[in-house]
């Protein structure tokens, strides 16, 4: 799109976008982080390329008691993979970097263990690399150079060979920040801000850097035994291109709006970062380049999240069939809530995708649903249950699923929604193919959770997930 366009798009986010006075969302939003103690939330709302809302809820900053807006500046973690994402391709659409070329090409002084990695692996996640997160192998309190921090990776093995495997590593997008330095001949931030930030007129987003004043800044936190505290405020500049940037649900709605108008990302460009990864030997993974894909009751989707050690969590949603971004943000991270509250938000703009309107039925088959609520008491204790996908599944130690997800408490009412057939052929899930997808209201109380659950053919649970009323 040419910026004329852009701008003129872009004008949609004066004051007459934003709703005046409480509406549903609002009103759902402020119960939401009020029930979770979440300090604040910056929201963003696109529909049609139109900005519908733009709010911001809660304080910033505790300590100086100031509100949210749309104007303040949050971490949005991971969610900068898709700016570097985007920053890469644009280089191969220029003939300097070759997606299938081994990262050595551009990289010199490897490891030998890596020399089979190529720029493909790196950006759809299948590289191998251990993610730097699991060991805690960094210090955030000092700097890395590129020598550094390759030589601290290299220091723990490969996962698996290049492309056997899918496996979210933070350590990957550092690499690609260096591939495009290479490429280019100019700085990765130099670059993002020049060819993707400023195009797209995100005059409020930045790059994080240790000593920095900034305006409109939101202070994260961490929730330490029900009190709260500063997060972690320092992190080495290297891992830029994996989550360094800071942005504000203003800014993140013109994003969206980039992504429908397909100026910046033209549609072809994001359709190949948006197509299911294909391993090795065939299978596919429902995860792109810094996007995953999924499907919600018939709805596209395609997400990434983010989070960082400073105590911020981050989503953004794109429903491509039905022209709606949503755009989240924290100043806390409390796992999967950023993704409850982001599908609350769309469930209000898109009935259909909302799960609260769904009337109860009688129960098909109430031995499974004895089995999901036996799951959800054994998650919820960090216990193992025989009904998960050998994924999920770790006999000799707590499932590796979030505690979170499960309910061990009282159960009022354990109601049936619906159930989804996906046919013979099923629905690609995450490595796993579902056959069925049960939904479940349970009531506890005042509290209700909303379940949903994929099947596979054989009748093991793929994924769960809560939504919460």
């Amino acid at each position: 799109m040419r910026l004329p366009h852009l701008l003129a798009a872009l004008a949609l986010l004066g004051p007459s976008q934003r709703t005046a006075g409480p509406d549903p969302i609002d009103r759902y939003v402020r119960a939401f982080i009020e029930r979770h103690r979440i300090p604040s939330a910056a929201i963003a709302v696109v529909r049609n390329d139109r900005v519908v809302k733009l709010a911001g809820y809660g304080r910033a900053s505790l300590e100086l008691d100031s509100p949210a807006g749309p104007h303040t500046l949050y971490e949005i973690g991971s969610i900068t993979k898709q700016f570097t994402a985007e920053a890469l391709l644009m280089l191969v659409a220029e003939g300097k970097i070759d997606l299938e070329a081994p990262i050595s090409t551009y990289l010199p002084d490897l490891p030998a263990a890596w020399q089979a990695i190529r720029v493909r692996h790196l950006l759809t996640h299948t590289s191998g690399l251990p993610d730097w997160e699991g060991p805690g192998l960094l210090d955030f309190h000092r700097e890395y150079t590129p020598a550094e921090f390759i030589q601290l990776i290299a220091s723990h093995p490969l996962d698996f060979a290049p492309g056997d495997q899918w496996s979210y590593t933070n350590s990957a997008f550092p690499l690609l920040g260096l591939i495009i330095e290479k490429a280019s001949g100019v700085s990765y931030e130099g670059f993002v801000r020049e060819r993707i930030i400023s195009p797209a007129v995100m005059t409020e987003t930045r790059f994080k850097h240790a000593g920095e004043v900034v305006p409109n800044r939101a202070a994260g936190y961490v929730d330490s035994g029900g009190v709260f505290r500063n997060g972690e405020p320092l992190r080495p500049s290297v891992l830029a291109p994996n989550g360094g940037i800071l942005s504000t649900a203003t800014d993140l709605a013109k994003w969206g709006i980039a992504l429908g108008k397909g100026g910046i990302v033209p549609p072809a460009r994001f359709t190949t970062m948006t197509t299911p990864v294909v391993l090795n030997d065939g299978r596919r993974f429902s995860a792109g380049m810094a996007w995953f894909m999924d499907t919600f009751r018939g709805h596209r989707l395609v997400l990434h999240n983010g989070s960082t050690v400073a105590g911020f969590s981050s989503v953004v949603y794109r429903f491509p069939d039905d022209r709606l971004f949503v755009v989240v943000l924290l100043n806390i991270d409390r796992g999967a809530l950023v993704n409850q509250l982001a599908t609350g938000i769309a469930g209000l703009v898109i009935p259909g995708l909302s799960l609260r309107a769904l009337p109860e039925r009688p129960e098909p088959d109430p031995a499974l649903a004895r089995r999901f609520l036996a799951l959800l008491a054994a998650v919820a204790e960090q216990r193992d249950d025989d009904l998960l996908a050998s994924s999920l599944r770790n006999p000799p130690g707590p499932p590796r699923t979030t505690p979170s997800f499960g309910f061990n408490g009282a159960v009022d009412r354990f109601a049936f929604l619906e159930r989804e057939d996906h046919g013979p052929q099923g629905m690609e899930r995450f490595g796993l193919v579902v056959r069925w997808t049960y939904r479940y209201k349970l009531v506890s109380g005042e509290r209700v959770i909303y379940y949903t659950f994929e099947l596979t053919s054989d009748g093991k649970v793929a994924r769960f997930r809560p939504e919460e009323d």
